[in-house]
């Protein structure tokens, strides 16, 4: 099965997905796809910014372990929107190639604590 999904802009995302678009692009640089994506429903979108937002905020996990987490997440869901999209991210906050590539692939990641 397979479903076609719209990918929604600044000017071309329903009128209550706007501003949400609008600070993607602002936190991110860019509007990720998923984002894009998420225009299409404005609950959802917003409810996804908070699940995020709480989560990276919230914890005593530091950013590479956030990253850990997602990649973990993503990798076992077989997520093709999420992994390159948390790819980017690391690359973005510069952690460690060998852990990005061993997230990936799903294969052990270098440093035991991780």
């Amino acid at each position: 099965m397979s479903t076609e999904f719209t990918y929604y802009n600044a000017e071309t995302a329903p009128e209550e997905s706007k501003s949400l678009v609008e600070q993607s692009q602002k936190g991110f640089g860019m509007l990720p796809n998923l984002h894009a994506v998420l225009a299409e429903a404005p609950a959802t979108y917003e409810a996804y910014n908070t699940a995020f937002d709480l989560f990276m905020k919230n914890t005593t996990l530091s950013p590479l372990e956030q990253q850990v987490v997602f990649m973990t997440a993503n990798f076992e869901n077989n997520c093709h929107y999420c992994v390159p999209g948390h790819t980017w991210m690391m690359k973005a906050g510069k952690m460690p190639d060998e852990v990005i590539e061993a997230l990936r692939e799903g294969t052990a990641i270098p440093d035991t604590k991780l």
